[in-house]
């Protein structure tokens, strides 16, 4: 590499107790474990396949907490290391035929807060980094959502919230700079990276879940947007990002 680092890459499925074991035993000692293995869905909660369920758990939650089971032992012993799980808004808000993948992204936001009060005594740091939209292949992969038409509402929402953030939007390097900072220096718990994030995160926590689940249910498009927009203080539904706008704005 360009900075005179030697890097040995290893194959590793969060998803096998084996291999998880295995490669913590060859590698040794961690300083710093960053949990970055995750797969999406999207459907309505009526039409997920519960394998398709059960495989998000497993990788996005179960595969984490293998992890961290796995190298916890020997951070506790030393005193001293870091934790990063990457999670994503999405652990902080809900969207319609969102909801299992913002499950297991609740599931390890909670998990994380809570592994943070039971070993910060030993020093070691833990954080969630909680990406918005980010510019990344994930957006070419996606497997289709299984149609039905009275869902459809739900799924052009669902897809109108993030697709208004891909022009011009959050480029990986800042995900990666935010993960630079969690494992190298002190800070808060949750992070969320993006303008999006930013903003999605504070309309959630200002609305109640009566008012969320009104906005994003209303019939009306056009009031959808209307209440959506004063929720969040910004035009969040349409591009360009608002990454783009505040690149604009600062010339």
């Amino acid at each position: 590499m360009a900075e005179g680092l030697s890097l040995t890459p290893i194959a590793l499925d969060v998803d096998r107790d084996d291999s998880v074991r295995q490669v913590v035993a060859q590698v040794g000692p961690v300083d710093v474990l960053v949990n970055n293995a995750g797969i999406g869905g999207a459907a309505a909660v009526e039409l997920m396949p519960m394998e398709k369920v059960r495989a998000l758990f497993e990788t996005n939650v179960f595969g984490a907490v293998r992890m961290m089971q796995a190298v916890l032992p020997s951070l506790r012993e030393r005193r001293a290391g870091t934790i990063v799980n990457v999670t994503s808004m999405m652990g902080r808000i809900t969207l319609p035929c969102h909801g299992f993948y913002a499950a297991t992204k609740y599931a390890l936001a909670a998990i994380t807060e809570t592994l943070a009060m039971e070993v910060k005594p030993f020093g070691i740091r833990v954080a969630s980094i909680e990406p918005g939209v980010i510019l990344t292949p994930i957006w070419t992969k996606r497997a289709p959502a299984v149609p039905a038409s009275d869902y459809a509402q739900g799924v052009a929402r669902l897809a109108r919230t993030f697709g208004a953030q891909m022009e011009g939007g959050t480029t990986p390097d800042v995900v990666a700079e935010a993960i630079y900072r969690a494992a190298t220096e002190d800070g808060p718990v949750h992070v969320p990276v993006g303008d999006d994030a930013d903003v999605l995160v504070v309309a959630r926590a200002r609305a109640t879940p009566d008012e969320w689940v009104s906005i994003y249910a209303d019939p009306d498009e056009q009031r959808f947007v209307d209440r959506f927009t004063h929720l969040c203080g910004a035009d969040i539904l349409n591009p360009p990002s608002l990454n783009a706008r505040r690149k604009a704005a600062a010339g």
